[in-house]
């Protein structure tokens, strides 16, 4: 920063062209241990021509050594991302290794029988994916979309694949650049084209700027195969929820622009139709958003989708006695008006009221394999979620398994059961991970590595 200084400031005065503005910039960094007494931010050794010639080429209002100091925090921050961004790269290619290295070796995380099957290298990348989720904290589909990003950028995409390594790319722009070359073959000719595009730029401008770029190069790339293109995306057109604070959610469609602008031109009619009435106190936004929740709950229509979930109210609430919020079923709190209102007139919620005291649940029939919709209920509610460490799939749509096995002398009961989603349940039994459920009703995943996983207890 300082050498640019004083490029400009030689550019723009010439009394000044030979003046070494070095010494305000010095930062504390650059001190040696020796030299670290005399590190302090407001002793900087500057000459009085100096002092008068940064003064006349700044027009500052602010002493010399802030502005140096000032100079040395920005160096920190930008030097810091750049340790960022090359940490994250790293972070990828040991996750794509590790993926890799479990394909090609599934004895390290599966039993003797699994290893034979078919899908046994997929198995062990789903057992080294679950591991890294449990260590981390993360999804396991995101480690695995980790893994693919790393092999698109080191295999395909080489250039911006060393500008995310030498830290100028950050992780956000370096997945635009795989958004970019999906669909394009290994070896197909125009990868290098995208790739010397791409690197030239990354880094340089915003990643919206950096995204348009993408965009117009592969258009360019396409333009035979702009259908191709749009019926691939299309085919991953879905509907993501993503839980906010204070009660909310967002609800995200993700769909074709044809019908995103037929979505929208009837959402709005509709708004614009009911805006300003006298009755109406709600604004266009807010009546948008009511107008899709009606259409999408099918409210009022005999054909609405009749979906069940779980809202637990403490019975001193629904009584008025109380104001202990309820619970929405892998949500977390809601407001106790909102509960009592579900709890007496919403059909497609399913409604428990429980003990606001112990919580406990009703005597449950322990006498057979498959678990009674009353314990699959409970079960349901106390852990929420499946008990994988690291795992978010609720409870509500997952297997109810048996830690000990129903033909190793596992009971049915609460004690011996658990939520597992579909595919860690078949994971535990293919893979050399143990499990133990604890008095606090958690579940301890121990892996062939010998690390234990827990995570806190439910409720």
């Amino acid at each position: 920063m300082a050498e640019t200084f004083d490029n400009a400031g030689a550019g723009l005065l010439d009394p000044l062209a030979g003046v070494d503005l070095t010494a305000f910039f010095e930062s504390e960094a650059a001190v040696g241990p020796e030299g670290a007494a005399d590190s302090d931010a407001t002793s900087f050794d500057v000459s009085p021509f100096e002092s008068d010639a940064w003064f006349e080429f700044s027009e500052a209002s602010a002493p010399a050594d802030a502005f140096a100091e000032l100079c040395s925090a920005l160096d920190a921050a930008e030097s810091a991302q750049f340790e960022v961004n090359w940490a994250m790269a790293a972070h990828l290619d040991a996750v794509a290794r590790a993926l890799a290295l479990a394909a090609r070796q599934p004895g390290l995380y599966l039993r003797g029988h699994a290893c034979a099957g078919s899908d046994a290298a997929e198995l062990a990348v789903r057992a080294a994916a679950a591991e890294l989720s449990m260590r981390l904290q993360v999804p396991a589909g995101t480690i695995r979309t980790r893994a693919h990003e790393a092999t698109v950028l080191q295999t395909r995409l080489p250039g911006v694949w060393a500008r995310f390594v030498d830290g100028v790319a950050g992780y956000v722009d370096a997945r635009v650049a795989v958004d970019a070359a999906a669909g394009f073959g290994a070896g197909d000719a125009r990868l290098a084209e995208l790739d010397d595009a791409l690197s030239s730029v990354i880094g340089t401008v915003s990643t919206a700027r950096f995204r348009q770029r993408a965009r117009t190069v592969r258009a360019g790339l396409e333009r035979d195969r702009l259908e191709v293109r749009h019926t691939r995306a299309f085919a991953q057109r879905r509907v993501v929820v993503e839980h906010v604070d204070d009660g909310m959610a967002w609800v995200s469609l993700y769909t074709s622009q044809v019908d995103a602008a037929r979505v929208w031109a009837r959402l709005d009619a509709t708004a614009r139709r009911d805006v300003g009435a006298a009755d109406e106190p709600r604004n266009l936004d807010q009546l948008r958003a009511d107008a899709a929740v009606a259409w999408l709950a099918g409210d009022g229509t005999p054909s609405a989708a009749r979906a069940e979930v779980i809202v637990t109210v403490p019975v001193l609430s629904i009584a008025g006695v109380d104001t202990a919020p309820g619970m929405l079923d892998g949500v977390g709190p809601i407001d106790v008006a909102t509960a009592r209102q579900l709890f007496a007139d919403a059909p497609s919620f399913l409604r428990l009221a429980v003990d606001p005291i112990t919580a406990a649940p009703l005597a449950l029939d322990r006498t057979r394999y498959r678990p009674t919709k009353a314990q699959r209920l409970w079960l349901t509610l106390t852990h929420g979620r499946c008990t994988r460490p690291g795992c978010d799939r609720l409870a509500i749509s997952a297997d109810i398994d048996h830690q000990i096995d129903w033909q190793h002398g596992g009971a049915t009961n609460a004690d011996n059961l658990s939520p597992a989603c579909r595919g860690d349940h078949r994971l535990k039994h293919a893979s050399q991970f143990t499990h133990t459920k604890n008095r606090d009703d958690t579940v301890t995943w121990l892996s062939p590595t010998g690390r234990a996983y827990t995570d806190p207890p439910p409720f």
